[in-house]
């Protein structure tokens, strides 16, 4: 009798990723969790018009527009993340398909998303700043405008997101425990550091 391969959930990757990752290995599903992440996209991108309505308005070109290109651009993002994925699996000597690592990305995505429509619906429902991420350090603590952005990258749901991906690497991308939480641990400064820098240079030019 053949054994029935149980099936990855969203949220089971997002609460037990050990187990819902090694599911996604050896059932690497694309069609149902890509139609969960567009949703989700849609309903984030809705919440965007809401929170910056002055800028929506001013747009030379129809709002659907916008939903199109942003979903477009969501799916060309998750391919090309899952194609360097790919490629740090490859060099450290892992063992993952495409089609693998590209259903183990929409599987971690909604995530990040969500995160985003909590700050939306806090912006919307409790009028918070749209400088803060309510979810963030940002939120907690003001200092200088630079390190105000650096601050919002130290999210619980980007953090979240990170550690999955750690995850993602170790059940997926079959790569050592050591070099996957060094390979995250790399991604997540770099980030910080880049976010500092941005900021910096855009600040300098602004004030010329």
């Amino acid at each position: 009798m053949k054994e029935k391969i149980q099936k990855p959930t969203i949220i089971g990757v997002s609460i037990r990723p050990a187990e819902h990752l090694r599911r996604v290995w050896e059932n690497p599903v694309v069609w149902w969790p890509l139609c969960c992440v567009l949703v989700l996209t849609v309903i984030v991108t809705y919440l965007s018009e809401l929170v910056n309505a002055e800028m929506w308005t001013e747009l030379s070109f129809p709002l659907q527009a916008v939903y199109v290109v942003t979903l477009m651009g969501l799916i060309l993002g998750i391919v090309i993340n899952a194609a360097i994925y790919k490629l740090i699996v490859f060099l450290a000597k892992g063992d993952a398909s495409f089609q693998q690592l590209f259903s183990a990305v929409l599987f971690i995505t909604p995530i990040t998303i969500i995160g985003t429509i909590i700050s939306h619906l806090a912006v919307i429902l409790f009028h918070v700043s749209k400088e803060i991420t309510v979810t963030s350090l940002n939120a907690l603590m003001r200092l200088p405008d630079q390190w105000h952005f650096v601050l919002a990258n130290i999210d619980l749901f980007v953090i979240w997101s990170l550690i999955l991906t750690g995850f993602l690497f170790i059940q997926v991308g079959r790569i050592s425990k050591k070099t996957a939480w060094i390979i995250v641990g790399v991604f997540y400064i770099l980030s910080l550091i880049f976010q500092y820098l941005g900021t910096t240079i855009n600040m300098s030019v602004s004030w010329r």
